[in-house]
């Protein structure tokens, strides 16, 4: 009995520190992501993103997407954080994309950060209103865009997941 328990034990660590290691590497983009076992990954329609989404919260899942661009997209940094963030006009269509409406944000929510901005911001898609927080990086290859999107009702208690997400993030 004491063998067995000892193989049980040993099998979970090993498949623990599988899914602690589990490395994304995007060497077009400039960035590396210590991917979170709670993770559930999620197959994107295109090679410019990666994410997925959070463990249910009262039945909701939470999604964090990461997208990159090239930095000849953008005249620069800035332009590309007036696209996402300080470009947009309450009650008006983003200037990212014409299905999403923006909600406004809270200026005392824009914050510079290593190599970027992030801040809390709410729009409206297809009738709800979502409460996002947006962090803009630069790496030495692209910019970054990367998004948790919740309900008002989750963010609170999974902003803390999202931030612990983004500490293994490390850009090139």
């Amino acid at each position: 009995m004491k063998f067995i328990t000892a193989v049980i034990t040993l099998v979970c660590f090993f498949e623990l520190s599988y899914a602690q290691n589990k490395i994304y590497n995007s060497d077009k983009f400039g960035y590396t992501l210590s991917v979170p076992p709670w993770l559930k990954i999620i197959e994107t329609d295109t090679a410019l993103s990666f994410g997925g989404t959070m463990p249910a919260v009262d039945k909701i899942e939470n999604a964090i997407l990461i997208t990159g661009f090239s930095k000849n997209r953008f005249s620069s940094f800035d332009d590309f954080q007036r696209i996402y963030i300080t470009g947009n006009i309450f009650g008006k269509e983003t200037l990212y994309s014409n299905q999403i409406i923006w909600y406004g944000r809270n200026e005392r929510d824009f914050k510079q950060i290593k190599n970027g901005v992030s801040s809390r911001v709410f729009t409206l898609w297809e009738r709800h209103i979502y409460h996002n927080q947006f962090v803009l990086l630069e790496t030495s290859k692209a910019y970054l865009w990367i998004q948790f999107t919740s309900t008002p009702t989750t963010y609170d208690v999974n902003i803390v997941k999202f931030n612990s997400f983004l500490t293994g993030l490390t850009l090139k």
